[in-house]
């Protein structure tokens, strides 16, 4: 299957639903170097099969990129320029992503600001790198994972291979958590159909995410930079706490979205059962509860610190629809820490 999608004045062919080897058309790669940004696991995964569907290509190139969610720091950034450095500027380039969601931004990032003539694709490891690929802001992010530099740059080309996907594991849940956001900020219908469809964690790794990336695409058409930055502030604070170390990032990020919609239903109420959309969770594989050694009240302190750097988060009056952006103050997190200890001991 194939859908143009639009951002601005960017255009993306999105193809899905076909493996790789038949959705990348001969002679996609013919006549320009290849560059591919990926991390270690994938490149240990399938160097070899990806080389095979580029065979065409003048030459090819891979450079690794950390394991981390974030490797499009500033410190990768510079070993990347350090490694494109020697590369002849009368060649034409195809930057391609294949990797997480990091690596996306970083090669969406390069891509536009490189001198070398270029264009940009992406090959979504994962519907985290999918979503990824779908946004046209390009973050490079300080070693406190905050926007440092940034331009907008969509790839021409998107080409999802879900039997990848399907090799990840437990990264699983974590798409479907992407697809959990995406509903809370958008779409109350959406949310219900993922809570029908997927009632326990069995169903989340048996079942294919492909049937929602139309709904998905057409999502972040819209309000891309809204999901984006749902939990957001919430997320980065888990980084300020002294036993932060003990969630992983994806971890921080779960419990990030958790915050959020929880000071949210404490500000103003959700058509959302919380307890109930916290048991379901629990069911589907996320953990929902915080090892007892991270202080929510030092944690609210972080979050209230980071205010005077992030984005207010948006507040809705309903799933789906936005009442207003606002910051957090200290009585309300005291609120949505109360709230969030009192769910987890039922």
């Amino acid at each position: 299957m194939e859908l143009c999608y639009h951002s601005e004045s960017c255009n993306t062919r999105l193809v899905y639903g076909e493996t790789l080897n038949r959705s990348i058309p001969a002679g996609f790669s013919k006549d320009v170097h290849v560059i591919f940004l990926t991390n270690q696991k994938y490149y240990d995964r399938s160097f070899e099969k990806i080389n095979q569907l580029f065979a065409t290509a003048l030459d090819i190139d891979w450079y690794i990129c950390r394991n981390h969610l974030y490797c499009n720091d500033l410190t990768e950034l510079q070993e990347l320029l350090a490694f494109l450095e020697g590369f002849p500027k009368d060649h034409q380039y195809l930057f391609v992503s294949y990797g997480n969601e990091g690596v996306t931004a970083l090669t969406g990032f390069i891509q536009q600001t490189t001198v070398l003539p270029s264009r940009f694709c992406c090959l979504p490891v994962s519907l985290r790198s999918l979503c990824k690929s779908l946004v046209k802001r390009r973050e490079v992010v300080s070693r406190h994972l905050q926007p440092l530099l940034a331009v907008n740059n969509l790839p021409q080309d998107i080409f999802y291979d879900q039997t990848i996907t399907q090799e990840q594991g437990d990264g699983k849940l974590v798409d479907f958590l992407l697809l959990l956001r995406a509903g809370l900020v958008c779409d109350a219908s959406f949310l219900k159909n993922l809570f029908q469809s997927f009632p326990h964690q069995q169903a989340v790794h048996s079942r294919s995410f492909a049937s929602y990336i139309q709904q998905l695409a057409s999502f972040y058409e819209k309000r891309q930079t809204e999901i984006e930055n749902y939990g957001r502030l919430f997320e980065l604070a888990f980084y300020q706490v002294a036993n932060g170390h003990l969630l992983s990032a994806n971890m921080k990020r779960m419990m990030g979205i958790l915050m959020q919609v929880t000071w949210n239903q404490q500000v103003t109420p959700l058509d959302l059962d919380l307890p109930k959309f916290f048991h379901w969770l629990q069911a589907v594989g996320l953990p929902v509860v915080l090892p007892p050694q991270i202080s929510l009240t030092e944690y609210g302190v972080a979050v209230l610190k980071l205010t005077k750097e992030l984005p207010k988060p948006t507040l809705y009056q309903k799933i789906g629809i936005r009442k207003a952006a606002n910051y957090p103050t200290s009585e309300e997190l005291i609120q949505m820490a109360t709230a969030y200890q009192q769910i987890i001991g039922e």
